[in-house]
């Protein structure tokens, strides 16, 4: 289980800063957010933002609000920034973007045990954004150990095969409106998967890509998609995740020492 460590320096650096620290490890890459909730041991997350890494058109902060909404939750987060990190993994640089994913998460997580940032040994979860959802679908194709289940908002789906074959259940968050990740071809992927019944789909009616993303309240253009902020969208699909992660934390089972959160 996770041992007593020193928080280091860098976790309370504005991200500015901590993106200044020596970059030729991919561990610098790799960014952990532990709970303050009691307890020895907590269920966790690995965090794959989109496109743009840490970066939402110049918002910073995005991926590490959310990491700080699951640890209230009771949950220790790794936000991977597996862009910068790829590079810097042995076999993660390849043209596949769901098996480089993989690679850096595989990675991140042999550094997470080394270095006691998760409980591995509990149950965790795997969330990806947009360009993040190419590794969140390897990862439910493939799970690490303990594995509950993934969650994906507006998720990519390149690098996936025919009858994808998901072995933990899939939760994914998706915008109606959505021009870069098309609506109509996610739902034809679900259908055509081996057991379309381990995905839960929640669509949104109006919303574009990024609805969960408050630093898009100006909608942004960009390559003739639209990025843009819905609150509606937002909250529903925050509460969605909310039953998803309670009852997929509570039937994964946990040894004794971990806190699993009880959610309201």
């Amino acid at each position: 289980m996770k041992r007593l460590i020193a928080v280091t320096a860098a976790l309370f650096l504005p991200v500015s800063a901590v993106l200044a620290l020596d970059t030729d490890k991919a561990e610098s890459h790799y960014y952990p957010r532990e709970t303050s909730a009691p307890g020895a041991a907590h269920p966790w997350l690995v965090m794959l933002p989109g496109g743009g890494g840490i970066d939402v058109f110049g918002d910073y902060d995005f991926y590490f609000d959310v990491a700080k909404e699951w640890n209230e939750a009771g949950y220790d987060v790794l936000v991977i920034h597996y862009q910068a990190a790829a590079p810097l993994v042995p076999g993660a640089e390849q043209a596949n973007p769901a098996k480089m994913e993989q690679a850096v998460v595989t990675d991140a997580l042999a550094t997470a045990k080394a270095k006691g940032w998760l409980d591995l040994e509990c149950p965790g979860f795997v969330m990806g954004f947009s360009f993040g959802g190419n590794g969140t679908m390897q990862l439910a194709k493939e799970p690490p150990a303990n594995l509950a289940g993934a969650i994906g908002f507006y998720p990519a789906i390149l690098g996936q095969s025919d009858g994808f074959d998901a072995k933990v259940p899939v939760l994914v968050l998706q915008g109606d409106k959505d021009q870069l990740v098309s609506p109509q071809k996610l739902d034809a992927f679900v259908a055509a998967s081996a057991d379309p019944a381990k995905f839960t789909v929640k669509h949104y009616p109006g919303a574009h890509h990024g609805f969960d993303i408050p630093s898009l309240e100006k909608p942004v253009l960009y390559n003739g998609e639209r990025f843009e902020f819905d609150p509606e969208a937002e909250i529903a699909s925050h509460l969605a995740v909310t039953k998803f992660r309670s009852a997929r934390v509570k039937a994964a089972g946990a040894p004794a020492e971990c806190t699993i959160p009880q959610d309201n």
